[in-house]
């Protein structure tokens, strides 16, 4: 019985077949009789018991694909693998039910809408490439359903406004997609928008190209019931945020957020969080660029920073956290790099509680600047962390804080800073603004400037309690061996600075039942032996010295020691170096664009009349390459930008005009690499002409620079 259940199930599911070749709408479409488009073959497949399977071979398709009857659950419709399938239209899905879309592009060229609107299925999208030139959103999903995509590139270009991705109350999950917003999209276009859904990224690349619209964000959501982000990178080229995170509890293991818009001064990670026990984690987060904004900006909640590389904008603070509740912010591990002038700090902590532990904070008007004004009583531990100016500046000018605590307003506000264990290259300040508001800085086991001041409400003065020579402290402006071996690199320890071996245990005592780190900044242990004396005891600042263990006795009972361990570097683990692309050429460099086919091709076999070229290349490391193709024409100058002729230069010099045609990627190798360009983007072949191809990289360091070449299209 069971065996004839299997057969009655396998049997109640049939594929039917597309091929532009060979087919004919009047066929049945099932094997030996393929129909010529894809609305017939659905129109089959709905006559059969699913769930059913459409194979569309090599070709060019247009017409509707509309999925929204009861008979339409299960189908897949799955492109002829590494050939190319076109589909000119869009994909309407409306059903309860699961829907698969495999191999194939769809290019939405004309109307409104979304290039794929799901409205209550399970779809997924399976090695696709989605390109929307019109309406709204590239794949827009709403209703009870959910949607994955896996593998494949989203790009949004010409007339698309929306985002590339727009879910409502849908979960959704992107895994190994490459998401493209071009330059040329109106003002709305963006990435990823994640509403009162549930978001899961994974090995995902967000490239938003350069527009003046503040709404064009790489990623944002809305009241997420949850968001889990891991080795996820956006390029930010516009003047929005680069990732937003509106009321959506967050994990992300792993994002790198470039932020490459000089005139943009939003934060390039931006968390809102309201309501008790809220939180968010972040681990492996890295920021940078040249933009004038904060690096992470935290409001509310419980936010954890671990292994993270964060940097702020031009005068802008790297973490900026506001107001959150119960523990607060606590920085893990972390370097926190702001510019030697950034204000007021590099990390700034407003109305909530911090922690920082086994961290560095370079850079800043203060290092850190903490402030309460909103009654209660608020703390900052600096526990075994650094804090000091960025590497190379061995005196900072005057006004330079390490650290500072401000109690203001009309409540009685405590603003209260315990430094453990810790090293602060600057002096400390502690200020009140109104009678009732207390501010105090406690040092205990730390190399810190000298200090000693009375509270005085009259004066504005709180308490500072930081005098060398008591509770452990040393004088960090006088000590007699200096404290780093290499000052101008990195803030690794002198083994002979007064630092080493030189923290008790009961030095360390994190608020709110946190464990402080068991590891230092770069992942060694955190309490060893560092001065031969067989004692191991924890160093001050984020680095523990390493490699200067004695060869200690060992008891009758005791087990024979193993090999002596091979010193670690001393130096903070670097972040991996950039890609780097060289050697690229075009050969040939002037040639023929192909009739028909994709973008990138295998070549089949000998033809008399040869089409497309070969573009090789180095990559120094395995990393993923855009390649972007612009069309040369002439312009002339208006301003500084080079534009098409009009009446408004004509009287400008001329120009070189490129105007941006589309682009596509590859996954590189360590070392030679290779692809064949059809001289075709979009389904469409090249129009004789002259043609620049810029190729970028992006790999586990960040960008490569920009390689330029130019070829042409006989």
């Amino acid at each position: 019985m069971i065996a004839v259940a299997a057969c009655a199930t396998a049997a109640s599911a049939t594929t039917f077949y597309v091929n532009q070749r060979n087919g004919e709408d009047s066929h049945d479409c099932e094997s030996g009789s393929p129909c010529l488009t894809i609305g017939r073959a659905i129109t089959a497949a709905e006559g059969k018991t699913g769930p059913n399977t459409i194979e569309v071979a090599e070709g060019e398709y247009t017409g509707t694909i509309n999925l929204n009857k009861p008979a339409d659950k299960g189908l897949t419709i799955n492109g002829e693998e590494d050939e190319y399938v076109k589909f000119t239209g869009a994909v309407s899905v409306a059903l309860s039910g699961a829907v698969t879309l495999s191999n194939m592009q769809v290019v939405h060229e004309t109307g409104a809408g979304a290039a794929i609107s799901d409205d209550g299925a399970a779809l997924t999208l399976e090695n696709m490439l989605v390109d929307n030139e019109s309406g709204t959103d590239g794949v827009a999903a709403k209703g009870s359903g959910s949607v994955t995509i896996d593998g494949g590139t989203l790009e949004m270009e010409d007339g698309a406004a929306g985002y590339a991705v727009g879910a409502e109350d849908v979960p959704l999950t992107l895994s190994g997609v490459t998401i493209l917003n071009g330059a040329e999209s109106p003002d709305e276009a963006g990435g990823i928008n994640s509403r009162e859904s549930s978001l899961s990224l994974s090995n995902t690349n967000v490239i938003v190209a350069g527009s003046a619209s503040m709404l064009s964000f790489g990623i944002t959501t809305e009241h997420d019931s949850s968001v889990s982000m891991q080795t996820v990178t956006v390029q930010q080229n516009s003047d929005a945020p680069g990732v937003i995170l509106e009321q959506s509890p967050a994990t992300v293991n792993g994002l790198t957020v470039e932020m490459r818009e000089l005139a943009n001064i939003e934060p390039a990670v931006l968390s809102e969080l309201e309501g008790a026990g809220a939180s968010s984690v972040f681990s492996h987060l890295t920021t940078e660029g040249v933009w004038g904004g904060v690096g992470l900006a935290a409001v509310g909640g419980e936010v954890t920073l671990s292994d993270s590389h964060v940097s702020g904008g031009r005068l802008s603070p790297a973490v900026d956290y506001t107001g959150g509740s119960g523990r607060g912010l606590l920085v893990q591990r972390s370097v926190l790099q702001g510019a030697p002038k950034a204000e007021p700090g590099t990390l700034r902590v407003l109305a909530g509680n911090a922690t920082l532990d086994s961290s560095e904070v370079l850079g800043g008007k203060d290092g850190v600047f903490f402030e309460n004004s909103t009654g209660g009583v608020q703390t900052l531990t600096v526990a075994g962390s650094t804090i000091g100016s960025n590497f190379g500046v061995f005196v900072e000018p005057p006004g330079v804080v390490g650290v500072e605590a401000v109690a203001k307003g009309g409540h009685s506000s405590t603003a209260d800073v315990a430094i453990e264990g810790s090293i602060v290259r600057e002096a400390q300040v502690a200020s009140t603004a109104n009678s009732g508001n207390t501010s105090s800085v406690a040092c205990t086991y730390s190399s810190v400037p000298s200090e000693i001041q009375t509270a005085n409400t009259l004066a504005g003065h709180g308490a500072i309690a930081c005098a060398s020579e008591t509770s452990g402290n040393t004088n960090a402006s006088a000590e007699a061996v200096p404290l780093f071996s290499e000052l101008s690199k990195n803030y690794n320890l002198n083994p002979a600075s007064s630092a080493v071996d030189s923290v008790p245990a009961s030095a360390i005592a994190l608020p709110f039942g946190l464990t402080a780190s068991a590891t230092d900044l770069i992942g060694n242990p955190r309490v060893v032996d560092g001065n031969g004396d067989c004692v191991a005891v924890q160093d001050k600042g984020a680095l523990e010295l390493q490699g200067h263990s004695a060869a200690c006795p060992v008891s009758p009972t005791s087990p024979a020691p193993g090999p002596t361990p091979v010193p670690l570097p001393l130096i903070p683990a670097p972040r991996p170096p950039a890609p780097a692309i060289s050697g690229l050429t075009i050969s040939p460099s002037a040639f023929l664009a192909a009739l028909s086919g994709p973008t990138i091709y295998t070549p089949k076999g000998k033809t008399k009349k040869k089409y497309g070229t070969k573009i090789a290349y180095r990559d120094s490391q395995a990393a993923t390459l855009t390649f972007t193709v612009l069309r040369e024409s002439s312009g002339r100058k208006q301003g500084k930008s080079c534009e098409k002729p009009s009446g408004k230069n004509k009287h400008g010099k001329r120009c070189t005009l490129l105007t941006k045609l589309g682009g596509f990627t590859h996954v590189d190798k360590a070392g030679a690499n290779s692809v064949r360009f059809s001289g075709r983007l979009k389904g469409k072949k090249l129009q004789p002409g002259i043609y620049e191809l810029q190729a970028i990289a992006h790999g586990a360091g960040g960008f490569s620079h920009k390689v330029t070449k130019t070829f042409t299209i006989k």
